[in-house]
């Protein structure tokens, strides 16, 4: 029997590899991820496959679907009872670089919606909190071969520490799947929710899942954009990677 292509999407697949005992390589490591699909480990762990990202969901999450009101999946939150986790992949320019503008970006964008601003510095560089009256929203972001992962936490304040630590143990266990194929930069890489959901997740996710386009509401707190704003200086293009 062939092995599958590393890296491809198959429709509901749910990804578990099984825990290996060979050394230590480039396609297996031990290192904290988040992880390129060439690199992903072999730790047995169970995540789910949404196409462009592999998710370890927290335990005692609800999935909701947030469609874009074009019809394409816009985000895949994982609601937990203290607050919302959202992690998304978006293309990058092979040189990297993307987060340093989406971070000035993001920050002058929220101040001006009325939020209060705090840089932070984590376990992948910088972060951006934000936070209007009693809901705070912490944006992590880490940039991979292609592709930038982003991790959004947004809560009640008293949860933030809870929330945030959650953020990242997700982010920390998330593969990124990037196919080969050119895209602008700053496109979000495609989701896609597999037939086979686990029965946990089945009915939050489906019944969120729009049968027509819709508009999406907001949530209470800083509204972080889950579509990165394409660029649009005269004379200048977005780039594909």
């Amino acid at each position: 029997m062939t092995e599958p292509s590393r890296g491809r999407h198959r429709k509901g697949r749910i990804s578990q590899v099984p825990p290996s005992s060979e050394p230590a390589g480039r396609h297996v490591h031990h290192h904290r991820g988040p992880w390129d699909s060439e690199d992903a480990p072999r730790d047995g762990r169970l995540r789910l496959d949404l196409g462009s990202v592999q998710l370890p969901v927290p335990p005692n999450a609800k999935l909701v679907c947030e469609p874009d009101p074009s019809g394409p999946l816009r985000a895949v939150h994982a609601m937990v009872p203290e607050g919302r986790l959202t992690v998304s992949a978006f293309a990058a320019p092979r040189t990297g670089g993307l987060w340093a503008e989406l971070i000035d970006e993001l920050a002058s964008q929220l101040h001006a919606e009325g939020a209060t601003i705090r840089r932070d510095r984590g376990e992948w560089g910088r972060e951006l909190v934000a936070r209007n009256g009693d809901v705070v929203a912490r944006v992590i972001a880490v940039e991979g071969p292609r592709w930038l992962l982003r991790g959004v936490g947004t809560g009640p304040a008293v949860h933030a520490l809870a929330l945030h630590r959650m953020l990242r143990e997700t982010m920390g266990g998330t593969v990124v799947v990037r196919s080969s194929d050119p895209l602008p930069a700053r496109s979000l890489l495609p989701l896609e929710v597999p037939e086979d959901v686990p029965e946990v997740f089945r009915e939050s996710l489906f019944q969120s899942l729009p049968t027509r386009p819709r508009q999406i509401t907001s949530p209470d707190g800083p509204v972080i954009p889950m579509m990165l704003p394409q660029r649009s200086d005269p004379g200048t293009s977005p780039g594909r990677s």
